[in-house]
């Protein structure tokens, strides 16, 4: 008559799930916190999980390698005769052991304790914008803005002697702006040109972006317009695309009624009369200001930051742990600029900061819609199986192939996204934070194309 296993003390159904799925090396992140809380709580639980792993191993050896007894099998020592106290006396006596290993376990695993997070600067209190780009530029001594990239600005005025600069405000519109230029920030969703060239765009999703000039005022909604205003007092206001309207206001700058302007329309602006006279789309006096690709970009965090919002930092964190130290990095690229046929194209992330090497990787995004001031991980759209893989360490940029993914884009809607995560489950210090488009130049996300005619 063969020996029959020890007994095992009660647990719930939960505890048993718990425990046996970590024995089996399938427990998920969640199974592991929360295996992790219940025995450090609850001293019945230790008592059953250091029996629970007395009696798996004593299962493995009587077999020696052969088929081990199944879950139901082990289940029929729920509740056997009592054990000997001499037994439940050493297992008693093994549980701090027992803990002390689990825990030496988990830390081997997956790290040790978070400790402080990845760093993340708060957003100056006031700032309503940032100033993205400002490569070949040359500023006026009167501006009373900063001008260095990166910088967070308040409401005030850039005064731009020459070249281009992007400012993305935190509301979601988006401006880029051409010297000589006269151009007032004025709130999270609004500007006024007082003079200079510039586009405007809103992201599909974003609240509406006004931006005022003598005479008019510009909603955008979702759309993309270019707005001159020239050292003559010409003013006018060209609609490229989506939902975009003009009105000519009154004297106090408020709208008039009746005064609207349709896609793929061109208006000049008469600031005496109030009125609008079409005008031809002009696509080309703006052709410095429509880049071939646009990106945005956005952080998403788990836990109790779930619902927040994370769009305006200047960093893109990515890390696989307990809940409140999760994060996922969005990615989206508008190709509406691209022109010709893309022979290759692969995309390009800069690690500026890694805690410790650790995988990451890329997937499909196939929901466009996501805002970057607006995506949380609660809202986050779904991505499809990775699509490339790779191990992070700082400095070294990644690049991976998305050429298929571009061409299937511009067939459709002109647009890209993906999701940047790491695929396990890794405690302590494995984060990584790539370079997002709010910082510096060098380090920004970029779609590399190669592009034939």
């Amino acid at each position: 008559m063969s020996e029959q296993p020890p007994p095992l003390p009660p647990a719930d159904e939960e505890l048993w799930s718990l425990v046996e799925a970590f024995v089996e090396g399938s427990a998920t992140a969640a199974q592991r916190d929360r295996l992790e809380t219940r025995l450090r709580a609850e001293p019945p639980a230790r008592l059953f999980y250091v029996a629970f792993l007395d009696l798996h191993a004593q299962l493995q050896w009587r077999t020696r390698g052969e088929a081990t007894p199944t879950r139901s099998a082990e289940r029929r020592t729920r509740n056997p005769a009592r054990t000997p106290r001499w037994r439940w006396a050493a297992l008693v006596a093994s549980v701090a052991a027992a803990v002390g290993l689990l825990g030496a376990y988990l830390f081997w695993r997956h790290g040790g304790d978070e400790g402080e997070p990845p760093y993340l600067p708060d957003v100056p209190a006031g700032s309503v914008a940032v100033l993205i780009d400002n490569s070949n530029t040359v500023w006026e001594k009167d501006t009373t803005l900063p001008t260095g990239t990166g910088s967070a600005l308040p409401p005030g005025r850039l005064k731009l002697r020459a070249g281009v600069v992007e400012i993305a405000f935190h509301d979601g519109g988006e401006v880029l702006l051409e010297g000589p230029a006269d151009f007032e920030v004025s709130a999270a969703d609004g500007a006024f040109l007082h003079r200079g060239k510039l586009t405007a765009r809103v992201p599909e999703g974003a609240p509406a972006f006004r931006v005022g000039m003598p005479g008019v005022v510009v909603t955008d909604s979702g759309g993309e317009c270019g707005l001159l205003r020239d050292e003559t007092g010409r003013t006018e206001v060209h609609v490229f695309a989506g939902e975009v309207g003009a009105s000519a206001t009154d004297g106090a700058g408020e709208p008039l009624p009746g005064t609207r302007l349709a896609e793929k329309a061109g208006a000049r602006v008469d600031a005496t009369r109030g009125t609008l006279t079409p005008v031809p789309l002009n696509e080309q006096v703006f052709a410095n200001l429509r880049p071939e690709v646009r990106v945005v970009d956005a952080s998403v965090r788990g836990g109790q930051f779930a619902g927040r919002n994370f769009g305006t930092l200047p960093q893109l964190t990515v890390k696989n742990s307990i809940a409140d130290y999760c994060w996922d990095t969005y990615l989206r690229f508008d190709l509406s600029g691209v022109k010709g046929t893309v022979r290759a194209a692969s995309v390009r992330l800069v690690p500026v900061k890694v805690g410790q090497p650790f995988d990451n990787a890329a997937a499909l995004v196939p929901d466009n819609r996501w805002s970057e001031t607006s995506v949380t991980w609660d809202n986050k759209p779904p991505s499809e199986p990775a699509l490339a893989r790779w191990t992070v360490r700082e400095g070294e940029p990644v690049e991976f192939d998305v050429t298929p993914l571009v061409r299937a884009a511009l067939a459709g809607d002109r647009r890209l996204s993906l999701r940047i995560f790491a695929p396990e489950y890794r405690r302590g210090s494995a984060f990584v934070q790539y370079g997002s488009r709010r910082g510096d130049a060098e380090a920004r996300p970029q779609l590399l194309l190669t592009i034939e005619p």
